[in-house]
């Protein structure tokens, strides 16, 4: 970063930040991608996460909290049609091949849960379920429901996982694209099976049980998909007394401890508008999770009309959001509350989500584009203690490869 940027990234003002004032060169960090449907955060590279990466940077002293790592293992892949990767400084027991299996097992034990394309999966299953008799679901299955309901509840149901028939209607579910906007009559005829309410979580003796209210009801829990494999391997992690990792699973984050050069991890929210090519602003998540939902990446043209519509359904109208708020994220001790809240805290918009961070407390970070075209960064004052490791940051520029 040069001088003029980092002054006045200093000097910025903690509740607005414009990215004209942080416009760094996506030259100038390494990172990993976020999954294209919710674009938004990058694990940079500060140290090589990615063997790509050219290690230029240089950190405040502060940041050094033990000695650069002389094993790393480090992999990546592809799961739930998208992508991960995890870097393990110090080492991963077995190895690369260990770590790889051990990913592939958390990866199908969430996927046997929650998937809605796999038809022996748990929600597959319930979704076919065209009945409002008892569904028995395991008890793995009920604790994420409970905890998806839980954080529903917290953002007035702005996120809900029975979305999914609107999803479809507009032509961002598994049923393929659509040409033109729905009617009003056939929005209104799908907001009849649309809806929390609507579905009901029983505990039994020797389980769990969801039961609809109508046999139309379906579930999708996609949203949270990323989030829960990467708490899964976060536990995973800790379960082995693995103290250092940096774990993403599409843009659901897990770190902690410290990166390869024994400094803090740091993570970078995309540049809504760079198409990936540039970092909106870094921060560190010091051991938490961190995700970012964005409404810029999946959207569809209406032949008839020329509008534009996002994938970001609003359940309350069972319409596409129409605001200008084109990213949120969220910092929280895990990444399904991340993945969870993120969504919903979009469909509300800048204003409200962050008015919503100040009043429970919580680090959310909104990117909204004003009317002059420019994107414009509000959050709330939990989240300014992630980006204070950025203020003091001195980047030089990584060379281009030949």
């Amino acid at each position: 970063m040069n001088t003029q940027a980092q002054s006045a990234l200093a000097t910025t003002s903690p509740s607005k930040l414009s990215h004209r004032q942080f416009g760094l060169n996506w030259q100038q960090w390494c990172r990993i991608s976020k999954r294209g449907l919710l674009a938004g955060v990058f694990a940079l590279c500060l140290v090589p996460v990615l063997s790509a990466c050219d290690q230029k940077t240089v950190s405040a002293p502060s940041d050094v909290i033990t000695n650069k790592f002389t094993e790393v293992t480090k992999i990546q892949g592809k799961t739930f049609g998208t992508f991960y990767y995890i870097t393990v400084p110090g080492g991963y027991p077995g190895g690369e091949a260990t770590l790889r299996s051990d990913a592939e097992f958390v990866f199908t034990k969430v996927s046997n849960a929650i998937s809605t394309f796999d038809p022996h999966a748990e929600i597959a299953r319930f979704n076919a379920h065209k009945s409002t008799k008892d569904f028995v679901i395991s008890g793995y299955l009920a604790n994420i429901l409970e905890n998806v309901q839980r954080q529903s509840l917290r953002i007035d149901r702005s996120m809900d996982p029975t979305v999914g028939p609107l999803v479809n209607l507009w032509g961002f579910g598994p049923q393929g694209e659509v040409n033109e906007s729905p009617s009003e009559e056939q929005i209104a005829e799908t907001m009849q099976y649309v809806g929390l309410d609507k579905v009901e979580l029983r505990n039994m003796e020797n389980g769990a049980a969801l039961v609809k209210s109508d046999p139309r009801v379906e579930l999708d829990l996609s949203t949270i998909g990323e989030g829960l494999a990467a708490d899964e391997l976060a536990a995973l992690m800790d379960e082995k007394g693995i103290n250092n990792y940096m774990i993403a699973v599409a843009g659901a984050i897990r770190s902690k401890g410290a990166n390869p050069e024994g400094k803090l991890w740091r993570v970078g929210i995309e540049d809504p508008m760079s198409q990936g090519q540039k970092v909106f602003t870094a921060v560190c998540p010091q051991g938490m999770a961190i995700s970012t939902a964005g409404s810029y990446r999946n959207f569809f043209l209406d032949s008839k009309t020329g509008t534009f519509y996002s994938h970001i359904i609003d359940p309350s109208t069972g319409k596409p959001i129409s605001h200008r708020t084109v990213s949120v994220s969220v910092i929280a001790r895990s990444a399904l509350e991340t993945d969870a809240l993120d969504t919903g805290l979009l469909v509300k918009g800048a204003k409200a989500a962050v008015e919503w961070g100040n009043q429970t407390e919580t680090p959310v970070y909104a990117i909204e584009i004003n009317e002059k075209g420019e994107e414009v960064a509000s959050y709330s004052r939990a989240f300014t203690p992630y980006l204070k490791c950025v203020l003091n940051l001195s980047i030089s520029p990584v060379p281009q490869g030949n």
